[in-house]
């Protein structure tokens, strides 16, 4: 805002220095006509008195006189009407002057017009709400001034958003989805914005997934396959179809990206116990229940994340399958987990396909799946898939280059 009204006043500023130029040039110009005036008057005094001065000598005889009289009279009046081009300079200054005037003028006219002036009063708005909360009456205001820029300025994609993420946080999806749909238009190929219009129309459609819904989260999850709105909506729709298998290839790569302290953690994780053990149930999933814990004599568990890797026993350095599971603060031990067919890394293979797999866990401080110093780890433990009907216990008991 304070560079805006820098810059009005800079035009205003140029435009009277101009002026000013402009002005003094003109009172240049008149002195300068007025001193070749008076010399014209000197040179035609100055003349007649030799003529008159060459007749007294005997030079010329008054016929001459009369003549050259004459001859200097008419130069006078051609001098004189050359001087004709001041109108026409003035003229043009006034031309000057007014476009000058009128430059600032027409910034200030297409400021307004464009709804820039809104937003000065919503940047204020702004301020207020995060300085004072926001009540009824400022959050109507803030409605009233995004929907004036956007008759002013219909595509602009910032003030869309704006409306759209006001209606999202006060729940009113359907409130949302022509703004969301007003974006799609404008980036057809931008996944997040396809994803939360797929999202407005899943909830403002009953919780159903139409196919016009189905193609933007498609879409999206082509241009961006880890895009985690589409992600979560089309697992829901799995799970409430019974289709589990899918609902657990969405949610476990939701999973995978959300930050260590992320409250949807918590729902996610449930949700992907719960899709495993119905798969489990309806004979579409095979298994193992494994329980995680940490050895007391190590202290607090650090915030991180809990990797479980299964990796065949011929020495292939790839993992088969694996689970990672971001620790929230408090996390209570140990944890209880299930390393499924839909946990297995490796395309087209199941766990039955393995006759020796060995399990190691580890909790990772920077997040990632190689172990590095300072993170906890278990010792590994070799088992058949096949034979084993028991729960599989892994102990967290020793710190990496300690």
């Amino acid at each position: 805002m304070i560079s805006l009204y820098l810059g009005i006043a800079s035009l205003f500023l140029l435009a009277g220095i101009l002026v000013l130029l402009s002005l003094r040039s003109r009172q240049t110009s008149q002195t300068d006509q007025q001193l070749h005036r008076s010399a014209q008057r000197d040179f035609y005094r100055q003349r007649q008195r030799e003529l008159a001065a060459d007749l007294a000598s005997g030079l010329i005889d008054s016929g001459q006189l009369a003549e050259l009289e004459r001859e200097l009279d008419r130069q006078l009046v051609a001098e004189s009407t050359s001087g004709g081009y001041a109108p026409v300079q003035r003229s043009r200054r006034g031309y000057i002057l007014a476009v000058l005037v009128l430059i600032p003028a027409t910034a200030l006219i297409i400021y307004d017009r464009l709804g820039y002036r809104q937003d000065i009063a919503l940047q204020q708005l702004q301020a207020e709400i995060v300085s004072e909360g926001a009540d009824d009456l400022r959050w109507e205001r803030y409605q009233e001034l995004v929907d004036a820029i956007l008759a002013r300025r219909p595509d602009s994609a910032e003030h869309l958003m704006m409306m759209a993420s006001l209606f999202r946080q006060q729940g009113d999806f359907a409130g949302a989805l022509p703004y969301y749909q007003r974006l799609a238009a404008l980036y057809p190929e931008d996944p997040n914005v396809l994803a939360q219009l797929g999202q407005a129309r899943y909830l403002v459609g009953g919780r159903k997934v139409d196919g016009e819904t189905r193609s933007l989260l498609d879409r999206a999850l082509a241009i961006n396959p880890m895009q985690g709105t589409a992600l979560g909506v089309l697992g829901i729709d799995a799970f409430a179809s019974g289709r589990y298998l899918d609902a657990l290839s969405h949610w476990q790569k939701l999973l995978t990206q959300l930050p260590p302290d992320s409250s949807e953690i918590d729902l996610i994780s449930g949700g992907i116990a719960e899709a495993k053990r119905l798969a489990e149930e309806a004979g579409n999933l095979q298994s193992l229940e494994l329980s995680v814990s940490v050895a007391s004599e190590l202290g607090v568990v650090p915030q991180g994340i809990l990797f479980v890797v299964a990796k065949s026993s011929d020495g292939n350095p790839m993992p088969v399958a694996a689970l990672r599971v971001p620790l929230l603060t408090g996390q209570q031990w140990p944890i209880s987990l299930q390393l499924t067919d839909a946990d297995v890394i490796r395309q087209g293979m199941s766990l039955e396909d393995f006759s020796e797999l060995v399990l190691s866990a580890h909790i990772s401080l920077a997040g990632t799946a190689i172990r590095r110093d300072g993170d906890w780890v278990a010792k590994p433990v070799k088992i058949e898939p096949a034979k084993l009907s028991d729960p599989l216990s892994l102990l967290i008991a020793e710190v990496q280059g300690s």
